[in-house]
């Protein structure tokens, strides 16, 4: 029984990771049909700045919590997105540490066809399941990723 749990441990992990990356493909192709040139990890950023479009900038390090990515890939992001006139960085006047990100026109332009692209990817993985069913999965998931944010946090406090 036990090697049968720790099957079941594995073929979560393994196929967690497997969708992940399917669903960052599929998104990446929807994206650049749209005519965007935007990478899945970009769009995670600029998902969490449209939230606030209404000119609220975000610090770096908001960003990198909310995406759930160490500061450097942050940073590496946001210089490309900079370069790519989707985003503006000012250093905060209170803290000379501390980058405040917002949106350029154009970062706010491509949301549209950005979400529509979201919308197709997200229509494919749902196929055929029902709304209960892909309630219960973002909510198995949810809780999954709840459980390593708290570990990691307990490690991250020793």
């Amino acid at each position: 029984m036990e090697n049968y749990v720790k099957d079941l441990e594995l073929a979560f992990a393994v196929i967690s990771g497997k969708v992940s990356n399917a669903i960052n493909r599929h998104l990446a192709r929807c994206i650049k049909k749209a005519g965007e040139d935007i990478t899945p990890e970009q769009w995670s950023i600029l998902m969490c700045l449209w939230v606030k479009m209404d000119g609220t900038s975000q610090t770096q390090n908001a960003l990198a919590e909310a995406t759930f990515r160490d500061r450097p890939s942050v940073t590496r992001l946001i210089q490309n997105m900079e370069k790519q006139g989707l985003v503006e960085r000012e250093t905060s006047e209170t803290d000379r540490r501390s980058n405040h990100i917002h949106l350029t026109e154009k970062g706010v332009k491509c949301h549209d066809l950005v979400q529509d692209a979201t919308l197709s990817t997200m229509k494919t993985c749902f196929k055929g399941l029902s709304d209960a069913e892909v309630r219960t999965a973002i909510d198995l998931l949810g809780r999954v990723f709840n459980n390593l944010r708290e570990s990691e946090e307990m490690e991250n406090e020793k």
